[in-house]
């Protein structure tokens, strides 16, 4: 009984980090309207008069794209863009760095990490609910089989759940470098430009020169905006595959870079004083 209640303490505690997440970005809904309509709707408009235009001249698909699939993709696309944006993890980490306050979280009974990840969590939640109106829109005017749509519909929450996992072991393995980098903005831009370069929402990576295609469909961020889009838009079994394989290998392979970082970071940090 104790151990169960422990545990269930243990959960509320870790749903109270998720919901200080969720009022953060609640309490600053200007900023969320601008990233919807600014980051979201005005660069979807854009690729809608371009595509449209390309597809009139041919009634085939280009690259396996229907017009459908190609705006679905970028509409997928851009939304994960913004669900998976690691930006506030790295500033929040190199802050505390900077300022010597990690010392205030690490007394918590929770990891650093843990406390870091469930908060991100949090502030995702109001960006998944646009991904999650698409979503059954496409499926409402394409499914008629209701246990189709059960199948479907459990893919897209793994598929949600394990790019915002690795969005965050991403974002979180690149902020530990704080402890070596002096001006922590060039690791905020670094994965701000990462992340929009490889992310797949300028083109799919199909439509890149073939030197390059390699590069777009193997780097992580891949997983986090692309190949989700990818699959969400065309269900292809394929890309689903490597997208499971994909994110599953980079998750594996940043919590070991992070245990090992992590370790010798702090040495860092506590022989500099805090």
């Amino acid at each position: 009984m104790l151990n169960s209640k422990n545990f269930s303490n243990h959960c509320f505690a870790l749903f109270l980090f998720a919901k200080n997440g969720l009022l953060t970005i609640l309490s600053d809904r200007a900023m969320f309207f601008t990233d919807i309509v600014m980051g979201t709707l005005s660069p979807f408009v854009i690729q809608l008069l371009l595509w449209n235009a390309l597809f009139s001249d041919t009634s085939h698909s280009i690259n396996g794209f229907s017009f459908h699939d190609m705006m679905y993709y970028y509409a997928f696309a851009l939304i994960f863009s913004r669900l998976n944006n690691g930006y506030n993890v790295m500033q929040s980490f190199s802050k505390h760095v900077k300022e010597g306050k990690l010392e205030v979280t690490l007394t918590k009974p929770f990891s650093y990490m843990t406390q870091m990840l469930f908060t991100f969590l949090g502030e995702s939640v109001l960006y998944a609910m646009p991904l999650l109106a698409i979503f059954a829109i496409k499926l409402i005017l394409s499914y008629e089989n209701i246990s189709g749509l059960v199948i479907v519909f459990m893919l897209f929450f793994l598929i949600v759940i394990l790019s915002q996992l690795l969005c965050f072991f991403l974002s979180f393995a690149i902020a530990l470098l704080s402890f070596w980098v002096i001006e922590s903005n060039i690791l905020l831009s670094f994965g701000i430009l990462s992340s929009a370069l490889l992310g797949g929402t300028l083109l799919p990576p199909s439509f890149w020169p073939t030197w390059l295609i390699p590069l777009m469909q193997f780097n992580p961020y891949r997983f986090t905006i692309s190949a989700p889009a990818e699959f969400l838009s065309t269900h292809d079994l394929k890309v689903f595959q490597k997208f499971m394989l994909g994110s599953v290998f980079y998750i594996l392979c940043l919590l070991f870079f992070i245990h090992i970082a992590w370790e010798k970071g702090m040495k860092a940090y506590h022989g500099a004083g805090g």
